[in-house]
């Protein structure tokens, strides 16, 4: 599975499970898919056709892994953010370069699957949260 580095610029806000956005950029160093808007591609093909042809169909989920330093602050860090949001579902806002006026921004909600904190020997602490995109996902500006 690609993983994407997460650009200097890029912000990832989620909302944690008492409804305060939380700005995890700083606890975030990579993104297996960045959580953007993607639709399922409908065959509508016909047999007088010489060449497939398709239609825009419904918005497709994504699975979104997420990565990055374990940090157990009280409220702010990754494992007091999203431990307790399994199994929830969670507004989210991702600037891929920056929130500038007029920068791209994505915004909708992700389902957490579940949050693992681990390391190995000689490793630092880290996190994984995995999350499912569910719902439409808007484009739009910072």
């Amino acid at each position: 599975m690609a993983k994407y580095k997460v650009a200097g610029n890029a912000q990832f806000l989620i909302t944690d499970i008492s409804g305060t956005v939380r700005n995890m950029t700083s606890y975030v160093d990579t993104m297996s898919t960045p959580p953007t808007r993607a639709v399922i591609p409908l065959d509508v093909t016909t047999f007088g056709d010489t060449a497939e042809t398709f239609v825009a169909g419904i918005d497709q989920s994504k699975t979104v892994t997420i990565e990055g330093p374990f940090d157990d602050a009280a409220t702010s860090g990754p494992d007091a953010v999203f431990a307790p949001m399994i199994g929830t579902a969670r507004a989210y806002t991702f600037y891929p370069i920056g929130t500038t006026t007029g920068r791209r921004k994505y915004t909708g909600t992700l389902l957490c699957l579940n949050y693992e904190p681990g390391g190995g020997v000689k490793e630092r602490v880290s996190y994984n949260v995995t999350f499912a995109l569910t719902g439409t996902v808007t484009v739009g500006t910072a």
